[in-house]
């Protein structure tokens, strides 16, 4: 009998060694131990076009075939959450002061100014108004001009102002459980932003820039998490 047991034991210890012998050297210096790397996670990124499933279930590994670093899927993994772009207005001397520019999809240059709110009025526009009043960031504008939606759909003409544009874009919430960068995700809520920049109002020689962005369907502030994408 112990004869008999010895052996089923030693076969065992065999096959997990060959199964930890099959495991990528990479994979099994890095894997952490299951303390703070099992269990669930949430967080939210700009859809950039890349193709993350909507209507199914992926792995947390898989995020890094959509433009998301390699440290940010690996500090999900072990349950941390990657640092996010936070409020980036400054005291500027005056509401039509530069703040930021960049290039939206089609290479438009976008000019975001200071900007100003008046919550009294519910008057403003710019950096100012977005971050007040819609708890957004630089960031997350910049994100919906460079993904928006495929197509006309996520760029249009303003009715009535011919220069002024509508950008479109989702941001997917995710939540993940299991273990390690190999948790099972899934998007469980879509929240559509919308910003608008007008190309061609002059101060003194450049466009107004971004006038506005904010949550669609959200009254005032857009959720925190729309803001805190890990991909902006």
């Amino acid at each position: 009998m112990n004869a008999r047991r010895y052996a089923v034991a030693s076969a065992a210890l065999g096959l997990a060694a060959g199964l930890f012998a099959a495991a990528p050297a990479s994979a099994t210096a890095a894997a952490p131990s299951a303390h703070g790397s099992s269990g669930d996670v949430e967080f939210s990124v700009f859809d950039n076009g890349s193709g993350i499933p909507r209507d199914s279930s992926f792995r947390l590994a898989d995020l890094g075939r959509h433009g998301i670093p390699d440290s940010a899927v690996k500090q999900l993994g072990a349950g941390k959450t990657p640092h996010t772009a936070g409020t980036e207005s400054e005291m500027l001397s005056g509401p039509d002061d530069l703040v930021g520019q960049w290039k939206d999809r089609d290479g438009w240059t976008v000019y975001m100014r200071r900007g100003y709110y008046d919550p009294a009025r519910d008057k403003g526009f710019g950096l100012t108004k977005i971050e007040q009043k819609h708890n957004l960031t630089m960031k997350a504008v910049e994100a919906t001009t460079k993904y928006p939606r495929p197509g006309a759909a996520g760029k249009q003409k303003f009715a009535g102002y011919p220069d002024t544009w509508n950008y479109f874009t989702d941001v997917l919430h995710v939540k993940c459980s299991g273990w390690w960068i190999f948790k099972t995700c899934r998007v469980d809520q879509v929240q559509a932003v919308r910003a608008g920049v007008d190309f061609s109002a002059k101060i003194p020689m450049l466009p107004k820039g971004v006038i506005t962005a904010y949550c669609e369907g959200v009254q005032g502030r857009c959720p925190d998490w729309v803001k805190n994408a890990i991909n902006i």
